[in-house]
């Protein structure tokens, strides 16, 4: 008897200390709910940017090269993301296709984006961007 409620005990506070990791990633991570950052490369002036909607949502817009037509797009996808370790995660998929695992990280002091590939490291400098981000990059689209 003293077996099971020591089992169930240990239970809930396992499953306590989850929900408040959880919770304090929300927490952290919800900073930047609302903003968007633009972000820049050596190449480029405005290669894309990020747009936090919720505190688990982010919308990623980037300016592709078409080589078959010659023109410049944008694509934009929507991923989940958390704060680990002073870094935004963010993952291969968004909520509804059950977010996948982490590829690319916004360092959250620097806002330096990068993006581990198998032979180099993509990277961009970031900053807090407070006008309509999808109006600057399609502005820019084309330079």
């Amino acid at each position: 008897m003293v077996m099971k409620i020591s089992l169930k005990t240990q239970t809930i506070v396992v499953k306590s200390t989850f929900f408040f990791l959880i919770l304090s990633f929300s927490i952290y991570a919800s900073n930047l709910v609302n903003k968007s950052i633009v972000c820049s490369t050596s190449k480029f002036k405005i290669k894309g940017g990020f747009i936090f909607k919720s505190d688990r949502t982010i919308e990623r817009h980037n300016i592709l090269y078409d080589e078959n037509t010659a023109k410049r797009y944008i694509k934009s996808t929507s991923h989940c993301y958390m704060l680990i370790n002073d870094e935004y995660a963010i993952y291969e998929k968004d909520i509804d296709q059950g977010c996948g695992l982490p590829n690319s990280y916004i360092d959250s002091k620097t806002l330096e984006y990068t993006m581990p590939l198998e032979n180099h490291l993509l990277s961009a400098s970031c900053s807090i961007y407070n006008g309509d981000l999808i109006k600057k990059i399609n502005d820019n689209l084309n330079n």
